[in-house]
């Protein structure tokens, strides 16, 4: 039975678009028996509230019609694809199949996830039990998401099936894509059965969707793997004998940077835009997000913009400028000092009498973002922001200054993260100065101004903010692990007193444990001693 692996790339609520998509693929794949999409693959994943739209609906429900319609034109290929599907009043998430015209049957997802940024319960009901269809020679069962594990495997073998399809769409997070196929893997072996899994490629708002679609057989042996964060397709064969597939292992930073230049592409071209606009400080985070922004778009996309200040050294323009030079983006200088002296007099009066202090300083950061909005405004483009994870936990970082712009394509990346795909992006020549990723880093706000004045090192604090957001622990486990308990109390309080600034903060591409969204939902207001 020949079985097209459709890894594609919808858009969130494009219904034409999508099936657009579907079209071209069975029309290219019509001698393959099945052609299989990902997990609600006709609105894109997630559809979020457009759920909640009547008028949504009913273009979801006529999409399905033109489904049907077109699929008479290829009799013999079957199409299963993830879609809403209504029932009455209850709405479902769904594999449904059509051939030939009709439909051959609609399964619902029968195990709902609470992903961060979309948690599907609060949309749809759950499926209530299985079907099997044959298509082929196979008995086939349909199942989506995460719900395919091995109690559900032996309930399908029980029914009948000789196949499980999985239609799937996994939002990105390191490390958990292979540790989920290596689980399905396992199940395979375990049941005795054929698994294929298709998954959704590419990102919608802050979630990335890394493909990797696989089919294995039912001694656990990959026999297609696809290829992660590209669109495309192959087709599994399980008459064929399998032709075992060994699966490499690979850094964090090879799998994070692919992640993110995949993040920023999509949402820059789903948004309708075509160009990036960011800060070019002469410093590492800068530097790493102007190459994932050229590498996403291209570097005849890319505008960096140097702004050196008061208490900037000569040598940050200077790396800035050799960043722009070696990505061949476009490149400018704005110094700020006049601008800054301007606001400092027009504040003299105000300001007398007291020391200098975090406004004077923040005064800078917010004239850099000003400025790059208004390049932004003038000419269009979205305005990156390139703080990182470490900075946005902690709150070092300015409300309307290094914050400002649409997109933090490194803000869910500790800066040893940041520095370990600085590394990586420099594994075959040099793109970023070594003189930028070896300097202390420093805002610049201030006469020699360094990060580690103000905050503990990078691989202290990282250490505890891992173990905080991503390991939920409390401040006496991770003081048993051996950080100093003033330093742990630190970065927890400032974490707490920083809620406020993150939910402000530009949308963050995931690919970690994030701070922002529904697994961090705290009050601003109150206490936050806990």
């Amino acid at each position: 039975m020949g079985i097209y692996l459709a890894q594609v790339n919808p858009t969130v609520g494009d219904l034409q678009g999508n099936l657009k998509i579907l079209r071209h693929i069975v029309q290219d794949h019509q001698n393959e028996e099945l052609i299989v999409f990902p997990e609600l693959f006709l609105t894109g994943y997630p559809p979020q509230d457009l759920l909640f739209k009547q008028e949504f609906l009913q273009g979801v429900q006529e999409s399905i019609r033109e489904v049907q319609a077109f699929s008479a034109s290829y009799p013999n290929t079957a199409i299963a694809f993830g879609t809403p599907w209504v029932e009455g009043d209850r709405l479902f998430s769904a594999a449904c199949v059509i051939q030939a015209g009709a439909v051959l049957g609609i399964q619902p997802k029968r195990q709902l996830t609470r992903f961060r940024g979309f948690d599907e319960t609060l949309y749809f009901h759950p499926g209530e039990k299985s079907i099997l269809l044959q298509l082929g020679s196979r008995t086939v069962a349909f199942t989506l998401g995460l719900e395919l594990r091995l109690d559900l495997a032996l309930e399908l073998q029980e029914a009948g099936a000789d196949l499980i399809i999985n239609l799937a769409a996994i939002p990105f997070r390191l490390g958990e894509g292979r540790k989920g196929r290596a689980e399905l893997l396992d199940v395979a072996k375990r049941a005795n059965m054929p698994i294929i899994r298709v998954s959704q490629v590419g990102a919608n708002d802050g979630l990335i969707f890394s493909g990797g679609s696989f089919a294995a057989d039912n001694a656990g042996r990959l026999s297609t793997l696809l290829p992660e964060f590209e669109v495309g397709g192959a087709c599994a064969d399980l008459e064929r004998p399998a032709e075992d597939i060994t699966m490499e292992g690979e850094d964090d930073a090879a799998q994070v940077f692919p992640a993110l230049v995949l993040g920023v592409r999509d949402y820059v071209r789903k948004s309708g835009m075509s160009k990036i606009i960011l800060g070019l400080s002469g410093g590492l985070d800068s530097a790493v997000s102007a190459v994932i922004a050229a590498e996403a778009l291209g570097p005849e996309n890319v505008w960096g913009i140097t702004q050196p200040g008061p208490y900037s050294p000569a040598s940050s323009p200077a790396d800035a400028g050799q960043v722009a030079e070696n990505l061949k983006i476009a490149f400018d200088t704005i110094p700020i000092t006049g601008l800054y002296q301007a606001v400092l007099a027009s504040l003299e009066r105000q300001f007398s009498h007291t020391e200098s202090n975090v406004a004077e300083e923040n005064i800078q950061a917010r004239l850099r973002g000003n400025l790059l909005m208004a390049l932004s405004n003038k000419f269009g483009g979205l305005v990156l922001s390139s703080g990182n994870k470490s900075e946005l936990a902690v709150g070092y970082c300015t409300l309307y200054g290094d914050m400002s712009g649409g997109l933090a394509p490194i803000g869910d990346c500790y800066k040893t993260m940041v520095y370990q795909l600085a590394y990586y992006i420099n594994r075959e020549r040099e793109i970023i100065p070594w003189n930028t990723i070896e300097k202390p880093p420093s805002a610049e706000l201030r006469p020699n101004q360094r990060d580690d004045e103000s905050l503990p090192p990078y691989d202290i604090l990282d250490g505890i903010l891992r173990s905080y957001l991503d390991d939920g622990l409390g401040a006496p486990e991770i003081i048993s692990q051996g950080y100093a308990p003033e330093t742990v109390r630190w970065v927890l309080h400032a974490v707490g007193r920083n809620d406020y600034k993150r939910r402000q903060a530009p949308l963050v591409l995931q690919v970690t444990a994030p701070l922002l969204g529904t697994e961090r939902n705290m009050p601003l207001a109150g206490c936050k001693g806990f």
